[in-house]
């Protein structure tokens, strides 16, 4: 008799059922998504907005390429006439207003560069393919004064 006794208090809940288990590997795995959802909204803006610092910082570039030639670079030179001197320029009076490599994008394409720009006036065109890496798409970036 004592036995029994001794069987029935023991006989409580010692472990988790397969239920409980899997309810709490469910939560678990929709809290995850979720942090994976947010971390890769997260690392798109980064990226868009790495995109418009870099078209900043090139356009700042080319005012100062304006400001030393009196001109922009064409576009057939492109952004690396701010680093090597370009046939239009008399290689003495040549100064790189830029040091090191022009940079890709974000997502791996080079920086479009156009001049005279689309406005038609004395300006330039300058843009990022955006993450489709395909121009005159809604994703483009591209620089505002």
């Amino acid at each position: 008799m004592q036995n029994r006794n001794h069987r029935r208090r023991n006989s409580g809940r010692e472990g988790f059922t397969l239920v409980e288990v899997m309810l709490v590997l469910v939560i678990l795995m929709t809290l995850a998504t979720f942090g994976v959802f947010a971390v890769r909204t997260f690392w798109a803006v980064a990226k868009e907005r790495e995109a418009a610092v870099r078209l900043g910082e090139y356009a700042g570039y080319l005012d100062r390429y304006y400001v030393l030639y009196e001109c922009f670079p064409t576009t057939q030179e492109g952004l690396d006439a701010l680093r090597n001197c370009p046939q239009s320029i008399d290689p003495s009076d040549y100064k790189p207003v830029m040091t090191g490599e022009v940079k890709l994008d974000p997502w791996g394409s080079p920086f479009n560069y156009e001049y005279p720009g689309s406005s038609g006036g004395e300006d330039f065109d300058l843009w990022s393919n955006g993450p489709d890496r395909q121009s005159g798409t809604q994703d483009d970036i591209w620089f505002k004064r």
